[in-house]
């Protein structure tokens, strides 16, 4: 559990993301790490280009 509120996280690969979304239109670029999805850094935030990302995220909608 996550120490900050009881959230049980549970770790899963691209490809098991991936078929959350099966049978919806996916958007963009598909499942993707969160720091590809949207690589520009917001005022004043600074990047390591060489950390590790280790969530995935996409967007999809119904057909």
């Amino acid at each position: 559990m996550a120490a900050s509120g009881g959230v049980t996280l549970a770790p899963r690969s691209r490809v098991v993301i991936a078929r959350f979304l099966e049978g919806l239109e996916r958007v963009g670029p598909g499942v993707v790490r969160l720091t590809d999805r949207h690589p520009e850094p917001a005022v004043g935030e600074t990047v390591d280009e060489n950390a590790a990302a280790s969530r995935y995220g996409a967007v999809a909608r119904k057909p």
